[in-house]
Parts: C-alpha cells; structure tokens; sequence
C-alpha cells in the first residue's frame, strides 16, 4: 500500500546537509530544483554544482570537495546520489556524521537515496543542521488530487476526477509515471482547454499488471466459463498479458479466497477479513461471498490445483501454457458459480 503523504517541502538555505531519501524519482527532481532555486536567490547567483556516485566515491574525495574554496564561486552544491551504497562503509557513515557536526557555510550538502536507507545516528544529526525528506509516493487519494493540479498547471488541460482516478487505477501511484501519462493524455484530449476523459484513458493508458490480474479474477468470480474462455483469450490476444501474470491471478484468486474462508469458518467478520485480505469497495464483496460459500476445506482444494499448475507451467510440466491456464480459469469459474468440478477436487 502506497505511504500517506508526507509534509512539503520547503527549503532553507540555511541548510547544510539535506537527506532525499524515498523511492519517488519525480520527488527527488522537484526537490532537487528547489534547492538550487533556493540557494541561487539567497546568493545572489547560481551554485557551483558537483555531483558524486556513492556507490564509487571514496570519502577523502567528498569531504575535500565540500571543504575546499574555489576561486570564482562563493557557494557549492554538493550531490552525493546513491546515498545508501556509500554509507554502507562504517568509515564513510562516520565521516558524514563527523561533517554534520562540522559543516561548511560555504558548502550544502545533498544526499540522496532511492534504495534501502538504514535510519541511525546519522539521521539526527542531519536534522540539526538540515533537513531529512521522505520522497514517497502517495496514497491513491492524494495522487488523483494531484494529478487534477499536474493537469491544470503544467500540462494547461482538465482531466475528470474519474479518469485521474482510473489514472491512478492502471499505472499506479508514481508521480513520474503520472506525469508522463497526463502529459501523453492532454496532447490528444480536445476542447479548449483539453479535457481528459475516463474513456481517453482507457484507450490509451495500459492496465496495470493488478488491474489486468483483477480483470481476469472478477470474471472468474462470477462464475460465467463461456465469459472466462473469451476474456481470457481478449487478455491474451488483444492485450498480450503475459502467462505469468494470469497465472499470478490465479493463485493470487485462490490464496485469497483460501484464507477468507479459513478466516469465516473460524468465525472472523467480514470487516475483519476484509482488512487482512486488502479488499475495498465493490471489490471485497464477491470475494467474500465466495469464500464464504466455500468453506475452507473446498478452498483448499482450489488453491492447490491453482498451485499445482502454475509449478507445472514453471517447471516446464505442461505442453501448453495458454490452455492450461484457460482450463484453470474454467474450472475455478465453474466452482466459483457453484458448479463443482471433480478437477477441482482432484
């Protein structure tokens, strides 16, 4: 699930050292920026900037870039990217905890990080003399509310809150992503301004791997085989959805109604089930009724024919993966619908 978000982001140029860390590469751009917008107007004049890869720069070389003047500049901007790689060195994460106690007015340091960042020491002594930023992606809420501000004031087009929200639905919560979506999307939208529609979206925007998993999950659930066999194969054909990922589907489908129904027959509620299996909306309620329906010795069954076949498809066990997972769709469709299939029962 995709983090609340964070608080904005206001720069002081009296900072010294600023840790961008977080996977949201369109955030650590942005942020980037308005450092050196900053530091430009409070210096009257532009940074001169240095940049350095953490996974191959020692930490002779950095500290001696961040302490020594330069002739011409009265202000350097330091950019250590790949934050994460260089402190893995206890020598270099000690180093910078000794610059953080030491800094330079001359000098602003930036680290950045889209990798695994290990908290510590370091991090506090940061925020004495600067700033720690979290660059996160936001929640589905907070980026359909940013994709109608994006739209608006740099693309100068109008997109519907429900074809941002589908937005957000196909290709996630990743402001870069969204960007480019909008940008590609309010080219070919008309009106004056452009307005971008649900149905502009779905022409042009391709499903995410989720959302073309659910697809392929919300026919099974309905129990409809013929319905199954010719989605499956629009997936396939039209869509050109890999195996792996309706196989995913698949199991995916039954490990959760698996655990609903183990969770119903111990006497869980639905609310209670619902939030352990992350289903929301019109989407938890076939789901639960499924499961429900099936008590958790048949689910069982189902998750381990599901299981069975994707080993086989991995292993190289099946001679054709595209009907083997069309025959498992059917049959799930089938006992999903209340048909039960002795496959299914093994």
């Amino acid at each position: 699930m995709a983090k609340a978000p964070s608080k904005p982001f206001f720069f002081d140029p009296g900072h010294r050292v600023i840790l961008l860390k977080g996977k949201e590469a369109y955030l650590h751009t942005q942020y980037l920026r308005m450092i050196e917008t900053g530091l430009e107007t409070a210096n009257g004049g532009p940074s001169a900037r240095f940049d350095f890869e953490g996974s191959s720069t020692d930490l002779a070389t950095l500290l001696d870039e961040l302490r020594s003047y330069g002739l011409m500049q009265s202000h350097k901007l330091i950019v250590l990217e790949n934050a994460d790689a260089f402190v893995k060195r206890e020598s270099h994460r000690r180093g910078l905890e000794a610059f953080a106690e030491s800094t330079m007015e001359e000098a602003t340091l930036v680290l950045r990080t889209t990798g695994d960042w290990r908290p510590g020491k370091l991090d506090k002594l940061i925020a004495k003399v600067g700033i720690v930023v979290a660059c996160d992606s936001p929640n589905a809420s907070a980026a359909i509310a940013w994709c109608g501000g994006r739209a608006e004031k740099e693309h100068l087009a109008a997109i519907q809150r429900d074809a941002a929200g589908l937005l957000v639905e196909r290709v996630g919560t990743s402001l870069a992503r969204l960007d480019m979506e909008i940008a590609k999307l309010a080219v070919a939208a008309s009106g004056d301004p452009p307005v971008i529609t649900a149905d502009l979206v779905r022409k042009m925007v391709e499903p995410s791997r989720e959302e073309q998993g659910w697809m392929i999950q919300s026919v099974v659930l309905a129990g409809d085989a013929g319905r199954v066999v010719r989605t499956f194969r629009a997936l396939k054909e039209i869509s050109r959805v890999p195996d792996q990922v309706l196989s995913w589907a698949l199991v995916d489908l039954c490990r959760k109604l698996h655990e609903g129904a183990r969770q119903f027959d111990a006497g869980g509620s639905e609310s209670a089930i619902s939030k352990s299996l992350k289903l929301w909306g019109p989407d938890s309620s076939p789901v639960l009724a499924t499961a429900r329906r099936l008590g958790g010795h048949e689910a069982a069954k189902l998750l381990d024919h599901a299981v069975r076949t994707d080993l086989a498809l991995k292993s190289g066990g099946s001679q054709d993966s595209t009907r083997t997972l069309e025959g498992l769709a059917v049959i799930l469709a089938d006992t999903c619908g209340g048909r039960r299939s002795s496959s299914a029962r093994g």
